[in-house]
């Protein structure tokens, strides 16, 4: 018999549906595809490309494992709301797969997914309003540094809900220690990422200006 969710677990489900909801609403994906045509394959491309990035994951515990995340350029590209929704996309993907279990997929999109996106875009905000607004701030902080902490933050996050399920010695020993292994991949995965498009993509980035980062 199947496992039915725990009231944790079912309450962020709901949390999670309302997100999508309001991302659905007020992030105006579909609008934006019709009106430009690319970002319907930029969007395609992104789902299938992350899906398959969180797919390679180091780690021997169900739950207890790292993967590369990429959603700090998500957010670059698509802005927090529309993030949101790509993130989701991807892990209602594993979930059908059967990567994810099914009963914490609202937990993951909660934790793994809306709380990074969130957290890079104050990092840009931050940046934006205290820091002088030029090419190396936006790839630097909010490319490669942002990815970091995205990875982190998504990190802890995930090793304190697991905190239930397992010994926190198992969890420091098969999980946190491999941690600073990612850093430097994760930031020139999101570093590099962000240089590329600016170089030659700029219209795909919706937090990029031209003429407040080059002025």
């Amino acid at each position: 018999m199947m496992a039915l969710p725990t009231p944790t677990e079912g309450l962020a489900w709901i949390i999670w549906i309302w997100l999508m909801i309001h991302c659905i609403r007020r992030g105006e994906l579909w609008q934006s595809m019709r009106e430009h045509s690319y970002l319907l394959h930029l969007t395609l491309g992104t789902i299938v490309g992350l899906t398959a990035l969180w797919q390679l994951r180091a780690g021997i515990y169900d739950g207890l494992e790292l993967h590369f995340v990429a959603l700090t350029v998500t957010t670059l590209v698509f802005g927090w709301r529309n993030a949101i929704l790509v993130g989701s996309a991807v892990l209602l993907i594993l979930t059908l797969l059967g990567i994810e279990h099914w009963q914490q997929a609202g937990v993951l999109a909660l934790l793994g997914v809306a709380a990074p996106v969130l957290l890079s875009f104050a990092i840009l905000t931050l940046s934006h309003n205290t820091l002088p607004r030029n090419l190396w701030i936006y790839i630097f902080v909010d490319g490669f540094l942002n990815g970091i902490l995205c990875f982190v933050a998504r990190t802890l996050l995930l090793a304190l809900w697991y905190s239930g399920d397992y010994d926190w010695s198992i969890i420091r020993d098969n999980y946190l220690i491999l941690m600073p292994l990612f850093f430097f991949p994760e930031a020139m995965l999101n570093g590099f990422s962000t240089t590329l498009l600016v170089v030659h993509k700029p219209h795909w980035l919706a937090t990029w200006r031209e003429e407040q980062y080059l002025k």
